[in-house]
């Protein structure tokens, strides 16, 4: 049974010296989101997030150890936050039937996820120019 936390995880790529991150749209299609799920009894919330960005957007690369952030989802739900740098781009992956995914500079992206996403996606990009 799953807990009461999700893990999210932000994935990005420099294409042409900017930074892009990836979005997918929810189950639903309605809105554009991160990857997310639920993390598993005796999952750690980073292997979440990892196994998430492959099922939802059909991504895989090398996720930080630490979490970028956490945010509240509803009244009851913490949602640990990571950051991924892709290194492989699936053609085809589990969700790729309800599911569509984009590449969008931080701007953009910030302006379409859910409001309490866009403070992680405004400082994303000073966060990378730190760890390099």
């Amino acid at each position: 049974m799953a807990r009461n936390e999700k893990a999210a995880v932000i994935p990005y790529r420099i294409r042409k010296a900017r930074l892009e991150v990836a979005l997918v749209t929810t189950s639903s299609g309605k809105r554009w989101s991160v990857p997310k799920g639920s993390i598993d009894d005796g999952e750690h919330p980073r292997d979440a997030a990892i196994r998430e960005a492959e099922e939802e957007a059909g991504l895989r690369g090398v996720v930080a150890r630490k979490p970028l952030g956490r945010y509240r989802h509803g009244s009851d739900r913490s949602v640990e936050v990571y950051v991924m740098r892709v290194t492989k781009v699936l053609e085809h992956w589990l969700e790729d039937n309800i599911r569509r995914r984009r590449w969008m500079k931080t701007d953009v992206a910030a302006a379409c996820v859910r409001e309490e996403l866009q403070p992680f996606l405004d400082v994303l990009e000073r966060v990378l120019e730190l760890e390099s």
